[in-house]
């Protein structure tokens, strides 16, 4: 699942963990790299119990996850000044 303020991926992963069996792996921006790929390593493990990542859009920084499905928790992102609707290349390359 990817979200695009760190507020809303911990509030994600609350929900997840609470309504359901699952559990998450977590990765943002500001993640200490040593963590970001601690949380990678877990969720690329298929004996770990962590099945699902919910993150912000580093999750194409130089990971290499094995992920199957993309979910995006919304389509409008901050730029940095304003809020704006993400196109359909946007969506697709965060993808």
């Amino acid at each position: 699942v990817v979200a695009f303020a760190k507020k809303d991926i911990f509030a994600i992963k609350r929900e997840i963990e609470r309504d359901t069996s699952h559990k998450c792996c977590v990765i943002y921006g500001s993640l200490p790299p040593e963590i970001r790929t601690e949380q990678a390593r877990l969720f690329n493990d298929q004996d770990s119990d962590y099945d699902i990542l919910v993150a912000s859009d580093a999750i194409g920084m130089g990971l290499n996850l094995a992920i199957r499905r993309i979910i995006l928790n919304s389509i409008y992102k901050n730029n940095g000044e304003t809020i704006v609707k993400l196109d359909h290349s946007s969506c697709k390359q965060i993808a």
